[in-house]
């Protein structure tokens, strides 16, 4: 599938041009009107080149800047160097086009990213996505561990198997557990990368040990289920972070265990998160609808491939980055 060729050209220098009716351009191709003015009624408060800008258009620029800015414009002389700024710029662009750089790759692409921005915000538009009451009562009983949950805690742990049924084991293993305690708590208490070293030097537990021993957050019924109530309980006791426990004995074995992080419960209702989840399922439904666009699109494409030659294109992942002249992997935008 080959891009057809692309014609951008100022207006005013092409009138010919601009009278085509749209299907007489080729597709691929596009006469872009590159004149200053967004306005031609009203009164002219400045005029260059064959160009002008009127009271009415200023007032709309005024009103699309914040209030903050906009106050800046209140002097008479900083209004008059914002109309000196805009002739500046229309002309910069008429200085562009004659030197033939609407035809630059960077431009080109800058164009075709800039269209493809707005019509997703224009389909965005017309999508006119609601969200309904019901829909938000829904959403908040399926997501409702997002905003009902226990306290639960950021462990790091070593790990020494040692059954009880095997005493000559766990008598071996009490003797190293010490050990590994009193190295853990000779660790200042904000080191959890010399607390992580030994877990993943020492720890038998093969889950946790490649992690630095990291047990991710986990409330205490699963600190209960996963490794048993004593260390459930040893976890509870501790306080601050960095802070490292005794030797805590399971049935399975001998850990130490070293607190990272405390994360809150949460107990947010429907109505606490209302606007929040609202905001969230508009996102949804917006990319939604934008898929869906995509897909309709998709299917006008007569995209055929030839598997060698595209096998055969070089990567050279040593070769300096250029700069981009076409869309990296993935840019098509997402709502």
């Amino acid at each position: 599938m080959s891009l057809s060729p692309r014609l951008l050209t100022l207006a005013l220098l092409a009138p010919a041009a601009c009278g085509k009716a749209p299907g007489e351009v080729p597709a691929g191709q596009a006469v872009m009107d590159l004149r200053h003015t967004r306005r031609t009624d009203g009164r002219a408060v400045a005029r260059w080149s064959g160009d002008a800008v009127t009271a009415e258009e200023l007032t709309e620029r005024f009103l699309e800047m914040s209030p903050a800015l906009r106050e800046r414009y209140v002097e008479p002389r900083a209004r008059r160097e914002y109309v000196e700024s805009l002739a500046r710029f229309d002309l910069l662009v008429r200085d562009a086009l004659a030197q033939g750089l609407q035809d630059d790759p960077e431009v080109v692409e800058a164009t075709r990213r800039a269209l493809v921005g707005r019509l997703m915000r224009s389909r965005l538009e017309e999508a006119r996505v609601t969200v309904t009451d019901a829909e938000l009562a829904e959403a908040y009983a399926a997501r409702k561990d997002d905003f009902v949950r226990p306290e639960a805690l950021r462990l790091s742990h070593v790990f020494l198997a040692a059954p009880r049924a095997d005493a000559a084991r766990e008598s071996a293993a009490k003797g190293e557990a010490q050990a590994l305690l009193a190295q853990a708590k000779a660790l200042p208490a904000e080191d959890f990368g010399g607390f992580g070293k030994l877990a993943r030097e020492r720890s038998q537990e093969p889950r946790t040990a490649p992690l630095d021993g990291d047990m991710r957050f986990l409330s205490d019924e699963a600190l209960t289920r996963e490794y048993g109530a004593e260390v459930a309980q040893a976890a509870r006791a501790l306080k601050t972070e960095g802070e490292v426990s005794g030797v805590v004995r399971t049935d399975t074995g001998l850990h130490v265990l070293k607190l990272r992080a405390r994360r809150p419960a949460l107990d947010l209702s429907l109505d606490d998160v209302r606007e929040e989840l609202r905001v969230r399922l508009e996102g949804e439904k917006r990319t939604r609808a934008w898929g869906e666009y995509l897909a309709r699109v998709e299917k006008q494409l007569s995209l055929s491939v030839d598997t060698d030659a595209l096998a055969q294109v070089p990567v050279d992942v040593q070769a300096p980055m250029r700069k981009p002249s076409s869309p990296l992997p993935g840019t098509v935008p997402a709502p």
